[in-house]
């Protein structure tokens, strides 16, 4: 019998599209599996464009969620309503349940679900919430230090949910019923050689270029490149746009443009971004349609966005970034300036069209922005290559061993990717600084230990565990705030954290022995990455004795 497999994504549009390649590498894992998708109730049509779902799954979690906040009805009445609804999917027996929204709503159905292999959020025996699986782990944790990751969310899904293997792009299906229909929509508005699409909004002001760079950028390129331009967003993006045209016309654009934000079904959108030659956006659901269809993407990152985690996925796509020193910046915060958007010139994104379509040199940029061209690495992830502009050498190398790093750790196989240097840049500054980090987390092991020995005695002294608690709680603190600032061991640090609070056990000492685990966890990935840069002997020999003490 073919492996059955349900799949919870109920959260962003985007965030269903980033998921296709997952879909193709389960069906490498195992020929003719059978996927279900769990969806809300919102975005089911859209789920009916993904390729290889024997069913869609669609609940009305956002009502869940509303009734939930304005307390209209007590929360067990609601959390029993979802239960009915999914009771029958318990009785499939799928054999994997992938989580891929981390919210309490999919943490409970996950749980409720009953399958013994899961990857995801769950909840405990106690309620508590539990991660399984170590790319779900990290994708909750590169946040802490994304200036160091190089994952692109489309390979944590397709990592964490099945394994290694082939590169995929994203791939959507084409309404069937829609065949032919953009190019009567298109004709209406003008017959030029090239239609470009242009998403000139975005969910998040944050993230979106200048409308009146939008503008400029379509009269630059519309005079040199025999283009229209297609319009794309909702109706309430509407402001946005008609700012962009105001400033197309002043700017003397003369190209044909068709309207067709607030127009088109989901469905209708796909095949227009089809029909299109290039699409210039922010970081968009829209993006990830046309990349869906191969349409090549030129994507503006700006604000919040860091494109190594969201952007335009695999090759044929390119990225222009503004390079300033607090971008891009944190998702918590309201920036006062948007000083990132006018480091983007649109000369240079009009440049960098018209070489995408073939009409006009790479050009050369100005050294306010970086620009990357979408790749496929040795370890069969998408990547991005550095076209123009420069990077902080020191951060790149990090990032570089990082994302090798942790797919050795997390797949247990040998990473084809190869650094630039064998060591890092801050090389001497590192070595120095070993010792200390040993010694700290050798001791750190011992008091855990000595914890979790505390929790199986019999009477419990509580005076002293709770002494031994605040120690261990103290120093482990000061550890942390210690190892945060290295670019060395910091994303160590991020995920030690999540591992010592991510405990499945509900009785104290089987916390404790889960707590305890977690430090010397950290123990043997800290000796590895002492190993790989190539720290002194007498150092890698000390941590080694280190490790050994505290495990006996």
């Amino acid at each position: 019998m073919s492996k059955q497999v349900v799949i919870i994504n109920i959260t962003r549009m985007g965030d269903l599209f980033q998921m296709t390649p997952l879909l193709f590498r389960l069906e490498e894992e195992w020929p003719g599996v059978a996927i279900d998708l769990i969806v809300d109730k919102e975005f089911a049509g859209v789920a009916s464009l993904l390729p290889g779902i024997r069913q869609v799954l669609a609940y009305d979690f956002q009502q869940l969620l509303d009734e939930s906040r304005a307390k209209t009805r007590d929360v067990v009445s609601l959390y029993r309503e979802v239960a009915s609804w999914a009771n029958p999917l318990c009785r499939v027996g799928y054999d994997r349940v992938i989580n891929l929204t981390f919210n309490r709503r999919s943490a409970f159905l996950t749980s409720f679900l009953g399958c013994p292999d899961v990857r995801g959020i769950m909840t405990t025996s106690g309620g508590d919430f539990f991660v399984r699986n170590s790319w779900m782990s990290y994708f909750l944790d590169f946040q802490q230090h994304r200036h160091l990751n190089r994952f692109n969310i489309v390979d944590l899904y397709a990592l964490g949910g099945s394994r290694p293997g082939t590169f995929h792009p994203l791939r959507l299906q084409l309404p069937s019923n829609l065949s032919g229909w953009a190019e009567g929509f298109l004709k209406k508005w003008g017959s030029p050689r090239f239609w470009i699409g242009i998403q000139i909004g975005a969910s998040d002001p944050m993230k979106a270029w200048h409308p009146a760079s939008y503008g400029r950028m379509m009269a630059m390129l519309g005079a040199h490149v025999p283009a229209g331009f297609v319009l794309i967003g909702t109706k309430k993006e509407e402001p946005a746009i008609q700012e962009a045209l105001l400033s197309y016309r002043q700017a003397g654009g003369q190209a044909p443009i068709c309207e067709a934000f607030g127009k088109t079904t989901v469905g209708e959108l796909l095949v227009i971004l089809n029909h299109c030659h290039l699409m210039v956006s922010n970081d968009t659901g829209p993006m990830h349609m046309a990349v869906g269809v191969q349409t090549p993407v030129v994507n503006i990152s700006v604000g919040h966005v860091d494109f190594r985690e969201t952007g335009p996925y695999g090759p044929g796509h390119w990225v222009i970034q503004p390079d300033i020193s607090c971008g891009p910046c944190g998702f918590d915060m309201v920036c006062p300036h948007h000083a990132c958007k006018d480091h983007i010139d649109a000369q240079y994104v009009a440049d960098l069209c018209r070489h995408v379509l073939a009409h006009g040199p790479f050009p050369k940029f100005s050294s306010r922005m970086r620009v990357y061209e979408g790749s496929v690495d040795k370890d069969q992830s998408g990547s991005f290559v550095l076209r123009a502009g420069a990077e902080n050498r020191q951060v790149s190398w990090y990032a570089q061993f990082w994302k090798k790093f942790w797919f050795e750790t997390f797949t247990g196989r040998t990473s084809e990717e190869q650094l630039e240097s064998p060591t890092p840049p801050d090389w001497l500054t590192v070595n120095e600084s070993w010792r200390a980090w040993i010694d700290k987390i050798s001791s750190l092991c011992q008091q855990a230990d000595q914890v979790e020995v505390m929790c199986r005695q019999r009477p419990i002294s509580v005076v002293r565990l709770q002494w031994a608690q605040s120690k261990l709680k103290e120093h482990t603190s000061e550890f942390l705030a210690q190892a945060r600032q290295s670019l060395a061991i910091s994303p160590l640090a991020t995920a030690f954290f999540r591992d010592s609070h991510n405990l499945q056990a509900s009785s104290l000492e089987g916390m404790a022995k889960e707590h305890a685990q977690a430090f010397h966890l950290l123990s043997v990935r800290l000796r590895d990455v002492a190993n790989r840069l190539q720290v002194t002997m007498e150092y890698q020999e000390r941590g080694h004795s280190y490790a050994s003490t505290a495990r006996s």
